[in-house]
């Protein structure tokens, strides 16, 4: 395979007028420089970047400087994915031309994209430093986190997520630009690239797949968040970083950024600076989005709160004790127990009930103590009458009377006793 032009072959190329072979790119003009009056284009890894412009709007041109570095088949279907996500706000779309220029006797594809006016990340975030604007550090680390989270719920991995792949805005939004080894679902199958990523912002050994910008994004927002609090970061800025370098993602992690990181003693920054030498952990493999990371962690069972039963009071979990001091014992309520016959037992104290005592009742003669009185007087009488005068007229009957209701009002007491 022929190899691919070099940096000084494109901009000898774009200064000839017949350069481009298509229709639309010949109506765009490149950009020159207002000294030199030639095209000044940015260099990266793996192309070379012209500004050109059409009926007034400016556009970027993208030439490959390496084989490996893109295909018509991936840019085509990152265009249709970027479209069909709705991410056009958060990439600069890209759509691929082939044999787009003659350069060195034969044609080599172009990719154009939209051009992004403002700074690369670094060189914004050295702007807002110089500043010391700490309140515009910390709205763009959140604008860095939404992005990433954004860009993760559509199915999208960039692969190279780093200073210069991000560009900033005046008024702060953010777009990314560089998709030579981004990943989509499309993508699944087939072989990595063999780019890998900015070694100041990726871990090592990263698995190309659909999580993998979860670590940078962490790497950039816990920077930004640093800064934000404390913008005095002296040589930890190399121009190739934003804090962390490669050799920051080491144990014992006791490298100075770790320190600057531990004296700005803000408890935010602290818990996110654990989680990213947790992700520095030898066969770490990121599983889920950055979102699922920050995520506050679980509390243990005994400072979460108690489920709280529909039509019940709400428990309280208690403050936590010192060593010395007893934990007080609240009185056990009394159980109560309640018959109810024909119902079923029940053991749950808070649903008895407690029964109220009745008012004393004053018992009332009862109908065989009234025969029982009536006998005896009736006895009484009927004896007395005897021992008077046998012969008077009813002594007798009344004698007999007596006894027979004396005897039945006994036999009814006998029975009722024995009841």
């Amino acid at each position: 395979m022929p190899r691919y032009p070099g940096f000084d072959d494109y901009m000898k190329a774009v200064q000839q007028p017949d350069v481009f072979t298509t229709d639309e790119l010949r109506l765009l003009e490149l950009v020159v420089h207002p000294v030199f009056g030639i095209p000044s284009p940015a260099s990266g890894t793996s192309a070379v970047v012209f500004k050109a412009t059409e009926a007034g709007e400016a556009k970027a041109l993208r030439f490959f400087t390496r084989d490996d570095a893109g295909n018509g088949h991936r840019y085509n279907a990152l265009h249709d994915h970027f479209v069909a996500r709705d991410l056009l706000g958060a990439v600069a779309l890209p759509r691929w031309i082939d044999d787009g220029i003659r350069v060195n006797g034969r044609t080599w594809p172009v990719v154009r994209m939209q051009w992004v006016e403002g700074h690369t990340l670094n060189r914004h975030v050295d702007d807002l430093v110089s500043r010391q604007d700490t309140a515009a550090l910390a709205e763009l680390a959140e604008t860095w986190r939404d992005l990433v989270n954004r860009l993760q719920r559509a199915d999208f991995a960039h692969g190279d997520l780093q200073h210069g792949n991000v560009l900033v805005d005046g008024g702060g939004a953010m777009r990314l630009v560089d998709f030579d080894c981004s990943w989509i679902a499309a993508f699944a199958s087939s072989a990595p690239p063999s780019e890998t990523g900015h070694r100041n912002y990726q871990p090592a050994n990263r698995p190309w797949g659909r999580w993998m910008d979860t670590f940078p994004g962490l790497v950039v927002y816990l920077s930004l968040l640093a800064l934000a609090k404390n913008p005095e970061r002296g040589a930890l800025s190399t121009g190739e970083n934003l804090l962390f370098a490669q050799q920051d993602f080491q144990p014992p992690f006791a490298t100075p950024v770790w320190g600057f990181l531990a004296n700005l003693r803000d408890s935010r920054v602290d818990d996110l600076a654990e989680r990213l030498r947790r992700c520095c952990s030898p066969g770490w493999v990121a599983t889920g989005g950055l979102d699922a990371l920050l995520a506050p962690a679980a509390k243990p069972w005994w400072e979460r709160t108690a489920t709280v039963v529909p039509g019940s009071a709400p428990t309280k979990v208690p403050a936590p004790r010192g060593p010395d001091v007893p934990t007080p014992v609240p009185p056990a309520p009394p159980r109560v127990t309640v018959r109810n016959e024909g119902a079923p037992p029940t053991a749950t104290w808070w649903k008895e009930t407690t029964p109220v005592p009745s008012p004393p009742v004053r018992r009332r003669p009862s109908v065989p103590a009234v025969f029982a009185l009536a006998s005896v007087l009736g006895l009484v009488v009927g004896l007395f009458s005897l021992a008077v005068d046998f012969d008077a007229p009813g002594g007798p009957v009344a004698v007999a009377l007596g006894i027979v209701v004396f005897t039945v009002v006994v036999l009814v007491g006998l029975k009722k006793g024995r009841g």
